[in-house]
């Protein structure tokens, strides 16, 4: 007897219905917060999808499911300990002069290439090599972007 019967393949929107919310308590419980949680199941489906294993049980499929939610929950709180990182509204509350606010505002002005660069090195934490390895170019360029682009915000900076 085929086991295909026993344990039918299902569709990702089937195991998204059938699963979802207990995949997204999980991830909420180990994230603290909805953002993260939402990504991490959106990733756990997409691993699903881009699985090519046949599951012998329903259990077996929810197991797998749990495990790799469980998992890309700690790679991803991995990630941020090793990458510590400030959001936007976080520095919102550090602008304590109008220096302060009108150096973000200058960011924010900044060409795309250098604004990207700038917040990755200098907001998220990430060294030229990351930045380089993240955005498929080479370290030189990357060194070359930081140091136009600081140079610009000097420039804009002084306009303000």
């Amino acid at each position: 007897m085929d086991k295909r019967t026993d344990c039918p393949d299902l569709g990702v929107a089937q195991v998204f219905f059938e699963y979802g919310n207990m995949l997204y308590r999980i991830a909420f419980v180990m994230m603290k917060n909805a953002f993260d949680a939402e990504d991490v199941v959106q990733d756990t489906l997409i691993k699903y999808m881009e699985c090519s294993k046949h599951f012998e049980t329903e259990e077996y499929r929810k197991a797998w499911l749990i495990r790799v939610d469980i998992n890309l929950c700690k790679n991803r709180l991995r990630f941020y300990k090793n990458h510590p990182r400030i959001s936007m509204e976080q520095l919102s509350r550090y602008y304590e002069t109008k220096e302060d606010t009108r150096l973000m505002d200058a960011l924010l002005l900044l060409p795309e290439k250098y604004r990207e660069i700038l917040m990755l090195h200098y907001v998220e934490g990430y060294q030229g090599k990351e930045i380089a390895r993240m955005l498929k170019m080479s370290e030189a360029s990357v060194r070359k972007r930081l140091e136009r682009g600081r140079k610009k915000l000097r420039e804009i900076v002084g306009e303000v």
